[in-house]
Parts: structure tokens; sequence; C-alpha cells
């Protein structure tokens, strides 16, 4: 390979980039880094034995080393086994002289010029077309304008991350509106909250690809890459906020239960949903960057989210109810009641077990998904499930110790899964360790909430039931690791 010109020992005759059309160039340009301009490469076979055929990105590798170029070139991008040359020259012949050859530099023919001639290949090569990023042929071309996207920004993931946490916890004091004081309006305190929120990340997003979009990125780049599809939450909880008006209008306000299923209010968790995968997609592409808490905050704040949303839809399986204080009424050994009592009292029993393993598949699932994609410092599973389980229980408490039950429940799973995470390293490559992390979340979790259940309020569950909805939880979260550990390979 040669830079500039033509190589003496290529068969194939390169021909220069030109505007006219019709005409095929066979040249490339690639750029030497991201402050570098655009460089005139001439394709020709590797010259190493054994031979291989030259393609763009082995040929491009070769001279760009570890420059950073878009995703989706292939080539300049930084990673093992990639050459790492800087050149003082050319020399006759295809093979690369790396920077330091004085002696075949003081002999070969003085170097071309590229930087004047960039911009006319670039303008030549795009047929007048525009440019990345809007611009025009008398458009100054910047480093920014030929990024794909904008990188990520850690302080946009956060303010993200705060309002979408913001809007679902709004959801919560929503519900326990509709279910405590007479809503007879669209326009309440309750729905000022999770709307203002929505103006607060309007205001975020909005003021980011402005800025963006001065400095020279494209609209549709004005937003990091992990942004391209979270966005479109916008415009679904824009649809729902309208058909929510509507339905409040035509239809009446919601209460109880009926909130939590209405269409309208589950099509705005939906659209927070999308918006909240935003800083989770950024952190999934940082993994290997995120060390601290703070670091983490942006994730630890989205996936709070998501656990509110999943609440919010189920609030009606949120807690087992294993305290005398919802007990059903005593059984009479020979009262006209008594198959009434009996069928009440399985029911609920029934139900509560069976929310347990919700909650159980719940809060397993996101504890290992943590646990499979990041090494998470101490306090982030706490924190996570604080978050997560707070403004519900809140919500939902009313004269019963659920709100101090569930803070007690998140702390202590949470630390036992920020232990194991420190201690053993749970991951999908060590698979007992993963599976032990996957057993003991959801075990300490519920078994939480029977101890402080039994001191704050007594039990009115059999023992038996106690102990095997604690088992039943257990397994919950080892069938969860069998589902999310990779298939092993066939030999």
């Amino acid at each position: 390979m040669k830079i500039g010109g033509r190589s003496k020992t290529s068969t194939a005759k390169a021909k220069r980039p030109n505007a006219v059309r019709g005409t095929s160039i066979e040249n490339r340009l690639v750029r030497t880094s991201t402050l570098a301009t655009f460089v005139e490469v001439t394709m020709v076979p590797d010259q190493r034995l054994p031979r291989r055929t030259s393609v763009v990105d082995r040929s491009t590798a070769s001279i760009c080393g570890p420059a950073v170029l878009p995703r989706d070139t292939g080539a300049g991008s930084e990673r093992a086994g990639t050459p790492r040359r800087r050149f003082a020259g050319a020399a006759t012949g295809a093979e690369a002289q790396p920077h330091g050859a004085s002696a075949t530099n003081a002999t070969t023919t003085p170097r071309r010029n590229f930087a004047d001639e960039s911009i006319a290949n670039v303008l030549a090569i795009s047929g007048g077309k525009l440019l990345p990023g809007g611009m025009g042929l008398h458009d100054r071309v910047t480093p920014s304008s030929m990024t794909a996207s904008v990188p990520r920004s850690a302080t946009f993931d956060l303010l993200v991350s705060i309002c979408t946490l913001w809007i679902a916890s709004g959801f919560f004091l929503d519900a326990w509106a509709h279910g405590h004081v007479p809503v007879e309006s669209f326009f309440t305190p309750y729905h000022g909250v999770f709307y203002s929120g929505m103006l607060a990340l309007v205001f975020v997003i909005a003021f980011f690809a402005l800025r963006n979009r001065r400095r020279g990125y494209a609209w549709k780049d004005a937003l990091p890459a992990a942004y391209r599809i979270p966005v479109w939450g916008f415009a679904i909880f824009l649809a729902a906020g309208i058909g929510d008006l509507l339905w409040h209008e035509l239809l009446g306000i919601e209460e109880g239960v009926d909130a939590l299923l209405s269409p309208t209010h589950q099509g705005l968790g939906l659209g927070i949903f999308f918006l909240a995968s935003g800083p989770i997609n950024s952190a999934l592409r940082e993994r290997d960057r995120l060390r601290s808490v703070a670091q983490y905050l942006p994730l630890i704040f989205s996936l709070a989210t998501w656990i509110l949303l999943a609440h919010f839809g189920t609030a009606y399986a949120f807690d087992p109810a294993a305290g005398r204080t919802n007990a059903p009424p005593a059984i009479g050994a020979f009262s006209p009641h008594y198959l009434t009592a009996v069928t009440i009292g399985y029911y609920k029993i029934g139900t509560g077990v069976l929310i347990v393993l919700f909650q159980s598949l719940l809060m397993a699932g996101f504890a290992l998904f943590v646990a499979a994609q990041f090494r998470t410092p101490p306090g982030t599973l706490v924190l996570l499930f604080l978050l997560g389980n707070t403004p519900a229980a809140a919500a939902f408490t009313n004269d019963t110790p659920l709100l101090i039950t569930v803070m007690l429940m998140s702390v202590a799973a949470g630390a036992a899964g920020d232990f194991l995470i420190a201690r053993v390293d749970p991951s999908r490559e060590r698979v007992a360790q993963y599976r032990l992390f996957g057993i003991a979340v959801p075990v300490v979790y519920f078994a939480t909430y029977f101890i402080v259940t039994a001191v704050t309020d007594r039990l009115w569950w059999d023992w038996n039931v106690v102990l095997g909805a604690t088992i039943w939880a257990g397994v919950i979260g080892l069938g969860l690791t069998f589902l999310t550990l990779p298939a092993p390979s066939r030999r």
C-alpha cells in the first residue's frame, strides 16, 4: 500500500477521483486520525507472505493504526493486534515504511501535501450533494461533522435517568390519589408531578440535541447512538397522554385496580420504559469504563424506573399479605359461614404465594442482569432495590407496616447481592457462583419479609406455607439462571 499517487507494483490502474457521473473510483479516501483530513489510498495486494488479497479493512488498518473512525468502517479502530505505524514519507513499492527509517526516507520522492487536496476530493466524490451534518459544498468540514453520532455524555445519561425516575415515582403518587382522594378531573396536582417530569426530560433532550446540532452534527446524530430507539418513547407518551385526557373526559376517572390497567396509563408507562432504556444502553456500551457508584447512577436510576413501571402495572401483586392485618375472617367449625371462610383463606394464601413467586422473578431477574453484564461496586443493588421498591410501598402501605418492611427487604437482598458480587464474582462464566447468586437474592428478600412481618404484624400463614414460599423463591431464582446462561457448546 502506498499513500498518494499510483503504486508501481499494483496491477490495477487506479483512477483519480472524479465528479463526472459514471466515472468509477478505485482510489479510497480514509482518515488517519480523528483530527487528520482525508487521504487518498491506492489499494494493492498484500506483499507479505503468504499473500492475501487486499480488502478495505486490512489495507486501511495497516496505515491507520489506532485511529478512531466510525464503527461501520471496520478500519482504524483500536483493537488487539492492530498495526500501529507512523509514516514519514512514501517509498517506491507497496511495502509501508515505518517512521524513523531515515535512510529510506532520504531517498524517496517528496511527500505530497494532501491537506490542500482532501476537501476537493471529498467534494468531488460527493458529486455536489450535501455532506454529513447537512453541510453544503462551501461549508467547513469539521471532525464532528464526520462522526456518526455524538459520543456518550455521562451528564446527559444522568439527567435523563433522573427525569425518568421522577416520572415513574409520580405515577405512584397519582395511583395513591386514585385510591385515597376524590379525583374528578384530568388536571390534578398528582398528574402535574409526572407531567412536569416529562417537560423536564423534553428540555434536557432538546438542549443537548440543539447544542450538538450547532456543533455540526446532523439532526439524526445529535443524540448518542444509544438513544436512537429510546427517543421514540416521546411519541408513545404523547399519544398516551392525549388519550388519557380524552379517556377521562369521555369515560370518567378510574379508581382502584382500574387505574392500574387503564390502557392509556399503560401507554404512558410504555413511553417511559422506552426513554429509560437510553441510559441502560449507554451503560452497556461503556461497561468497561464504569467503576464507582457515582458512575453507575444513570444505570441504577433507569433500572429502578423499570422496576417501578413493573410494580405500577402489577400493583395488585405487590404484597403477599401474610400479616395478620390482612388475615381472612376466622373459621368457625360449625358456623354457617364455614365454607366461605375456608374458601377465602385458601384463596388469599394461594394468591399470596403467587405474589411471592412473581416478586422473586422480578428481583432475581434484575439482579442477575446486573451481575451478568457489569462488575458493580458495593451498594449498587441496595440503591437499586430501594429506589425501585420504596415508592410503590409508600403508595400502598396504608395503615400497615408495609413501607418499612419493603425497605428492609430491599436493603437485605441488595446487601446480600452486593456481597456475593464482591466476594464470589458471579457471572455467566462462573456458573456455580452465578446460580448461588440467583438463589440468594430472592430467598433473602422474602426471608426478610416474613421475619419483619412476624415481628411487626405477626403472621397468619402457617409455617409450612412460609417455609415453602421461601424455598419457591429460591427455585425461581435458580430457574432464571438456567434461562440466562448460554447454551454449552456442542463437540
